[in-house]
């Protein structure tokens, strides 16, 4: 297993999948902030976060929720492990 991550924006420009630590999560493809492409963005693949290039907020991938930098609101994480079929977009908790 490799511990880079892959990050590919889905077809629809909206959506963003990470993959990292054997696991995958489809994400919203903007920060919530300033609308920074997060494809263009790092991911710790020890934490499983994922920093906007921008601004550099910080977003838990297995929640959505903001973790450091400027922005309060959430991603929302569409699917988190395997691609087997979509799960039902949540909202990550905004509090800290």
């Amino acid at each position: 297993m490799s511990d880079d991550a892959v990050l590919r924006e889905l077809a629809d420009g909206e959506r963003l999948r990470v993959r990292v630590a054997g696991r995958e999560f489809v994400i919203d493809a903007a920060c919530p902030h300033r609308k920074g492409r997060l494809v263009h963005g790092y991911v710790n693949t020890r934490t499983l976060r994922i920093i906007c290039p921008l601004h550099r907020s910080s977003f838990d991938l297995t929640t959505g929720c903001p973790v450091a930098g400027p922005t309060t609101e959430a991603l929302t994480v569409y699917s988190d492990g395997p691609a087997d079929g979509e799960d039902a977009p949540r909202k990550g908790r905004t509090e800290r």
